[in-house]
């Protein structure tokens, strides 16, 4: 029987990971993140599809999908530019994500299974034990992961979507102004907290915990 779900309708708009139009979004999304593709660029799709070693056609699906997750802009008969990074955009971005954070780790309290907890448990740990460490860019990438877990432990695969989505704009930001992040350590030392939270089935500790912590990101990036 054919499922006429939301959750149905949704994974069959997902792009296979393994074709060439799950391969170029990846990647493509990946220089947009990581500024290889900086903001407010122009795209020339040729030269990306040559240098991706990819036709041009998976390189255009991707980009649709990717102006869908306003990663890019696509103008009829001009082409196509990187979204720029707009603070009043971020700015909702940041409430959004407050929320979604705060609801993820409720959730997760609630639902997460064994072997989620002690993937949690180790990511935590290696955070705190690498705090100490001044690369920005690893300890990034150590809080997406945490983040991430957390999204999938709250076991709503629409939530999980939505936070990743923000998540990836969020991303963007950092990695303009890495150089003069501070706070990444304490970073990591929250994190252990929520984890401690979340294994005691604390779930308005969990929540007050992860409320604090994406604030001081957020404070983070008005200060710079």
């Amino acid at each position: 029987m054919l499922s006429t779900s939301l959750l149905a309708a949704s994974s069959r708009q997902r792009i296979d990971p393994e074709s060439l139009n799950g391969i170029a979004y990846r990647q493509i999304k990946a220089k947009i993140i990581g500024l290889d593709l900086p903001p407010a660029s122009i795209i020339d799709e040729s030269s990306l599809a040559e240098e991706l070693g990819i036709g041009l056609t998976p390189v255009r699906q991707a980009l649709r999908r990717l102006a869908y997750e306003n990663m890019v802009i696509i103008l009829p008969r001009r082409g196509t530019i990187v979204a720029d990074l707009n603070l009043a955009d971020l700015h909702k971005i940041f409430e959004m994500r407050l929320e979604l954070e705060t609801l993820a780790v409720q959730l997760a309290a609630r639902r997460i299974t064994t072997e989620q907890l002690k993937a949690l448990d180790e990511l935590s740990a290696q955070g705190v034990s690498m705090s100490e460490c001044s690369d920005n860019q690893l300890l990034l990438q150590l809080d997406h992961q945490m983040h991430l877990l957390l999204a999938q432990a709250a076991h709503n695969e629409f939530l999980a979507e939505t936070m990743e989505w923000l998540y990836n704009h969020v991303l963007r930001l950092w990695n303009v102004s890495l150089h003069r992040v501070t706070g990444l350590a304490e970073a990591m030392h929250e994190h252990r907290q929520i984890y401690a939270a979340i294994r005691d089935q604390q779930e308005e500790v969990a929540a007050a915990l992860m409320r604090t912590h994406v604030q001081h990101f957020q404070q983070a990036f008005l200060n710079l």
